[in-house]
């Protein structure tokens, strides 16, 4: 689910979400199921899920009929979205009968109310992860997180095998989960269902922790690092063969991550180009660029040459 403050959540989608470690019931069937909400204003200190125990149920039972009306009509306004009874309580007849004309869902739940806050204020705060997939492979190679791109047939998953031959770890082959966690930080993984699995053209699916042992794959990884293979058109404009530009920028989920065009050519060393790629940008995050380098000492030899 994406925490944009302009997204909707409604309330089947809470209920699918929630109602198993909540262990919500139903109490008016699918009524109100449509109804919804402005994920942001799930943050707020002010729920609009609202959580009744013992004390809301006696409070109300104690009020006489006029006064529960206008009780429950102020309660089960538009701003609510839904109500949860906790503690295995019951909710009265009249309850259910003014909330199925306002439209208002109703749950209960054999939860204590604590447990259900707390449980609650859980799901909520998950909502704060945004999470896309991407179309791309995962390793870790000399200790960046690098996130592999390209067309498809390019040769992303042979270079990717090559690369855990050599001793790099794999995260995941062709599709990444990538989440943004606190301090705009992206971290990788797989979907469960592909976990530690890649497909090659020629072999099939292969699996990269049977093959090459537990070592060789982790569950997830930082993402530090983009690297983009394109084939090298013969009608193109020239790439930056210094690397005076290099890195450029990709942008995931807001958060911008160092990106590395490959162009790929028959003859080429995917494999190769993407490791002396990371070792590169880690020289680059040190300080040093090979281009940088040699542009001072050409300068240095043009100015010997103008005395």
């Amino acid at each position: 689910m994406n925490s944009d403050k302009n997204s909707l959540i409604e309330v089947k989608d809470f209920f699918q979400n929630t109602k198993d470690f909540l262990k919500l019931v139903p109490v008016s069937g699918k009524v109100g199921f449509s109804r919804k909400t402005a994920l942001s204003s799930l943050k707020k200190d002010r729920l609009p899920i609202r959580i009744w125990g013992k004390k809301n149920l006696d409070g109300l039972g104690s009020l006489s009929s006029p006064e529960r009306k206008r009780f429950l009509k102020r309660k089960l306004g538009d701003e609510t979205f839904c109500v949860i009874l906790s503690g295995g309580l019951r909710f009265f007849p009249g309850v259910i009968e003014e909330a199925r004309k306002k439209g208002v869902p109703l749950f209960e739940t054999e939860l204590s109310q604590r447990i259900c806050r707390e449980e609650v204020k859980r799901f909520v705060s998950s909502l704060d992860v945004q999470q896309v997939k991407i179309s791309a492979g995962l390793l870790q190679i000399s200790s960046l997180g690098v996130l592999i791109m390209g067309d498809s047939g390019i040769g992303k998953s042979e270079s990717t095998l090559e690369l855990i031959s050599r001793g790099y770890r794999f995260v995941c082959d062709d599709v990444v989960l990538v989440q943004k966690k606190a301090n705009d930080k992206l971290v990788g993984s797989a979907p469960p269902l592909t976990r530690n699995f890649m497909e090659i053209r020629g072999l099939g699916i292969i699996n990269i922790k049977e093959i090459f042992g537990p070592k060789s794959v982790m569950k997830q990884s930082r993402i530090d690092l983009v690297i983009r293979l394109k084939k090298l058109q013969k009608k193109r404009k020239e790439h930056d063969r210094l690397g005076l530009k290099f890195p450029e920028d990709h942008d995931i989920l807001g958060v911008k991550i160092p990106l590395i065009n490959i162009p790929v050519a028959p003859g080429r060393n995917i494999a190769t180009l993407i490791e002396v790629a990371c070792k590169v940008h880690l020289l680059k995050k040190k300080g040093y660029l090979a281009s940088h380098d040699i542009v001072k000492k050409l300068d240095r030899v043009l100015s010997i040459q103008r005395m």
